[in-house]
């Protein structure tokens, strides 16, 4: 693949001012959608092989491997992430569907050592995606808050692009209080993202570091989630990517178990 000039997950959304909107008609919520469908763990209609990198404030460091695949089903994204490496975490699967209007994502993990489905309760969505700087609010493509409750507030320049910038409150069951978005105006790509916790502190920040074209789309190939409170940061790589067209039911709780 080859580089494209400049700037994952993620991602994600979101203060309450209102600018002219990026094309005639269009709202923040459409958007924010184009977005998190362009973020490496929702890929439509592409498998997508990552490794996630994550490095703790004194030097720690953790690999893992995954494939990450997305589809549109009944109208809804839904994602599936299987991790493959290290053998600890083999067969280990996230299925994140998209929550209907106003409601969060429904995500469903497969442990196959208990062999057994279990839904991450709303709860336990500020809790570590197997132990990285990415929680479980983040599968999504955004950090828990509605869409619906994002606004455009102008522009940016981020990794000498042009970017929209969204502001917005994240959910009640988000661990976030506000998300600040930049999206891509090119390509819709996810290019940063700021969070600050429910006291208004700043939390962590997404960014994308590098951007690949794959045939007809532009991807985040490397990005990476910093934690500004506990010092530890985590890397998604692509290390492939290729066109798939899965089933329906693929993504479902009965196919997390079959593998």
């Amino acid at each position: 693949m080859r580089n494209v000039p400049a700037s994952l997950l993620c991602a994600a959304a979101v203060v309450l001012l209102v600018a002219p909107l990026a094309h005639a008609g269009e709202t923040a919520a459409e958007l924010a959608r184009r977005s998190r469908e362009r973020g490496a763990l929702n890929l439509l209609g592409v498998r997508a092989e990552l490794k996630l990198t994550t490095v703790t404030k004194d030097g720690r460091r953790k690999e893992q491997v995954l494939t990450s695949t997305a589809k549109r089903v009944e109208g809804r994204l839904c994602s599936l992430a299987r991790f493959s490496q290290p053998a600890g975490v083999a067969g280990v699967a996230v299925l994140t569907v998209e929550g209907a209007k106003g409601e969060p994502a429904d995500i469903s993990l497969y442990l196959p050592k208990l062999k057994r489905v279990r839904k991450v309760a709303r709860g336990q969505r500020g809790q570590a995606f197997m132990d990285t700087d990415f929680n479980y609010a983040d599968l999504g493509g955004t950090g828990g808050e509605r869409d619906e409750s994002l606004q455009l507030s102008g522009e940016a320049k981020v990794l000498e692009r042009a970017a929209h910038v969204l502001r917005g409150k994240a959910g009640p069951d988000s661990p976030y209080g506000e998300v600040t978005l930049y999206v891509d105006k090119e390509t819709d790509v996810p290019l940063k993202a700021e969070y600050s916790d429910h006291e208004g502190k700043p939390f962590k920040v997404y960014r994308a570091l590098q951007l690949k074209k794959f045939k007809d789309r532009v991807v985040a190939a490397q990005s990476v989630m910093e934690n500004l409170q506990t010092g530890s940061s985590t890397t998604l790589e692509v290390l492939k990517l290729e066109d798939v067209q899965l089933g329906d039911e693929a993504f479902t709780e009965r196919a997390l178990e079959r593998g």
